[in-house]
């Protein structure tokens, strides 16, 4: 009898990105969240409270694939975090459990923590 295995889907993007992603995520697995806001906010990285575009890591995750050299532009949160290159096109994939420091920190940001990185309304100007 044959047994079934689930196979993972394949990522989509470049081998390249998504090594780098990797390497990104899996250092910041190590911290805690206070370490990781701590390097965002040392960046300078200010975002926005439940955004899936413009989140406080998500857009840290964006600069340091930049600062590696990846052309990342943008990003998108939903399922896994996938990042865009030039043209909206998809040129890397993560899936973030939920129990990775940058999915706490994100969760954290949403339920109203961490407000000095995230803009705070109109006369916000950070």
């Amino acid at each position: 009898m044959l047994e079934t295995i689930a196979l993972a889907p394949p990522r989509l993007g470049r081998p390249d990105v998504n090594a780098a992603l990797d390497e990104i995520l899996g250092e910041a697995g190590w911290l805690t969240t206070e370490q990781l806001a701590g390097l965002i906010d040392a960046d300078q990285i200010v975002g926005q409270r439940m955004s899936d575009r413009c989140s406080p890591v998500g857009l840290w995750v964006v600069g340091a694939l930049q600062a590696r050299g990846v052309p990342a532009v943008s990003y998108s949160w939903v399922a896994s975090f996938l990042v865009m290159g030039p043209g909206r096109v998809v040129i890397g994939e993560a899936r973030i459990p939920e129990s990775h420091t940058a999915w706490v920190l994100e969760c954290e940001i949403n339920d109203g923590s961490w407000g000095e990185l995230i803009r705070q309304g109109e006369g916000d100007e950070r």
